[in-house]
């Protein structure tokens, strides 16, 4: 077992698969190849994932009117390989998208800033997070990274207020939804306290991106689209426009 290994955990019947990226005292720190999952378990706990063939991630198809403005996405990541993979997705969907490798205790830091620098349509705050075994589900301090993603809620709202002119989608795996969603979130996981799939964030903001300023969005639809069905959020319009062309 060494860093950079795939692996799962024999005590969670190897339902996840996770990239080691630390090795302590016998211990591992894991972080989840597909889901935005952040964990530890003792080395005797892993398994090496055997499957060699590489993992390929499928994008659902997002229907949208061809004479759109879509609307603008700044993404932040606590993961720079999902960061990676999210930035294929934009493009993939011919979203304009900034994004920024951001470990999720600084996002609070730089979210002013990056605001400011790119008046986003759609902020997505993602990284990876976790709620720890046996905590009270209602303490912001039983999770990994949720008082971080909620810090940066605060903050993004105190420069635009409106949940129409900013639309933001919060969160990771197991995440405080309801806190992400009381402090200002349009869109957060995770309701259930479930995990979510790294490219679940990018599904949300890229069907808002492309759904125009005077719908609403069909959330039902977009939770289809995702991979995790883990999603929740409140009624949001979309923030593309359309155009239109005059003359002859």
């Amino acid at each position: 077992m060494k860093i950079n290994s795939l692996v799962t955990r024999k005590s969670h019947q190897h339902d996840v698969i996770f990239r080691v990226i630390n090795i302590i005292d016998n211990k591992a720190l894991l972080q989840g190849e597909i889901y935005r999952l952040v964990a530890d378990a003792p080395l005797e706990d892993l398994k090496e994932y055997e499957n060699k063939n590489k993992i390929v991630l499928s994008l659902p198809i997002i229907h949208f009117d061809a004479k759109l403005l879509k609307g603008k996405v700044l993404h932040l990541d606590g993961d720079e390989f999902y960061l990676k993979k999210a930035m294929e997705a934009y493009r993939h969907y011919h979203i304009n998208a900034d994004g920024y490798f951001i470990k999720e205790s600084d996002m609070p830091k730089f979210i002013n800033q990056l605001i400011n620098k790119h008046r986003p349509d759609v902020l997505v705050i993602t990284g990876h997070d976790s709620l720890f075994k046996g905590q009270n589900i209602s303490d912001i301090n039983s999770y990994r990274n949720s008082k971080y993603f909620v810090e940066t809620i605060k903050m993004a709202r105190s420069i635009i207020n409106s949940k129409d002119e900013l639309v933001i989608v919060a969160g990771a795996c197991q995440s405080y939804y309801e806190a992400l969603i009381n402090e200002g979130a349009n869109f957060a996981s995770s309701p259930n306290r479930k995990n979510i799939h790294l490219l679940d964030p990018v599904i949300v903001a890229s069907s808002i991106a492309s759904a125009t300023i005077s719908e609403e969005i069909d959330f039902d639809k977009v939770l289809k689209s995702t991979y995790s069905k883990q999603i929740g959020g409140i009624e949001t319009k979309g923030r593309a426009r359309k155009y239109y062309n005059g003359g002859n």
